[in-house]
């Protein structure tokens, strides 16, 4: 092993990392293998009413991200609160459950677009505030 090798525990010359490794033969992909069909039987009544009884949800909806300003006390708030909603869990919560200030950014979201308002009336945020009675 040459000195260099030994410094670099044999990863070769320094120049060689910005380069790209070539480029491995494509190997042919063998042909599927035929799926033996399955016989699906029809749904009976109970199923039915199962189903009807348990509707399954859509999928989840695609989430974008916003960048949004938001006064300090605001985000303090936003921080203090989703804090104080995790803190009420007696028991550890999985992660995909946990709350944080874009939840209830979220559900703000989801507030306004569920208030009864006339859109077609509110000219700027004041009379926004003002219809909310905020």
């Amino acid at each position: 092993m040459s000195p260099q090798q030994k410094r670099m525990g044999g990863l070769g010359k320094l120049s060689d990392f910005g380069r790209t490794p070539p480029v491995p033969q494509e190997q042919p992909i063998p042909p599927e293998t035929p799926v033996e069909s399955k016989r699906i039987r029809p749904l009976d009544d109970n199923t039915i009413k199962s189903l009807e009884s348990n509707p399954i949800t859509s999928k989840p909806k695609e989430l974008v991200t916003v960048n949004i300003k938001i006064s300090r006390t605001q985000q303090d708030w936003l921080s203090d609160t989703a804090r104080q909603v995790r803190d009420n869990n007696t028991s550890p919560v999985p992660p995909s459950e946990r709350v944080y200030p874009q939840h209830l950014i979220q559900v703000a979201v989801d507030l306004l677009q569920n208030a009864d308002l006339d859109w077609s009336q509110i000219r700027n945020v004041e009379e926004l505030k003002q219809h909310l009675n905020l």
